[in-house]
């Protein structure tokens, strides 16, 4: 159930929207029931945020709120667990771009930077859901904004991946 920092796999969307200089982070745990659809997959990392991120999120929104960013607090949200999931849905504030059997991708385009997230599952090995994080800084801001956040990043996709192999253990 260790979470480990891996590559991106090379079959995961987010290397289309890859260029030098944009951060690219990914990280993967073994689960019991990898076959779930990936929708629901994504909703066990999504729904049901600990308080110690939501704390986080809301000191988030507090700091960017000044500089008209979106915040959390405003994004359509969907906090209940649904049998499918279809492009434009969200899943808690992220929004759903693309959707295949193996692969999710969420995110938000904003004024200091674009994100996306990957929820996907490596047919080649066995067991394993990575998420994997794309950005895209837009200004000077993005990439302050970036730098301070990503300490915190690490430690909440380790909790959410951990969480995720807890739920699905047999």
């Amino acid at each position: 159930m260790a979470v480990e920092k891996l590559k991106l796999a090379t079959g995961s969307v987010l290397h289309t929207f890859f260029n030098d200089g944009d951060f690219l982070d990914c990280y993967s745990v073994q689960i019991d029931r990898a076959d779930a659809p990936i929708g629901e997959i994504a909703q066990r990392i999504f729904i049901g945020l600990p308080r110690w991120i939501n704390v986080l999120l809301a000191v988030r929104d507090f700091g960017v709120t000044p500089f008209g960013l979106k915040t959390t607090a405003k994004l359509p949200k969907s906090l209940d667990f649904r049998p499918s999931i279809d492009v434009g849905d969200h899943i808690n504030f992220l929004c759903v771009r693309s959707i295949s059997q193996n692969e999710i991708i969420l995110g938000e385009d904003d004024l200091h930077l674009d994100f996306k997230i990957s929820v996907y599952r490596d047919s080649e090995a066995s067991g394993y859901i990575s998420l994997a994080t794309w950005v895209r800084t837009h200004n000077r801001f993005g990439k302050i904004y970036l730098g301070t956040i990503a300490p915190f990043h690490a430690l909440i996709v380790n909790a959410r991946l951990t969480n995720l192999a807890r739920q699905c253990a047999q």
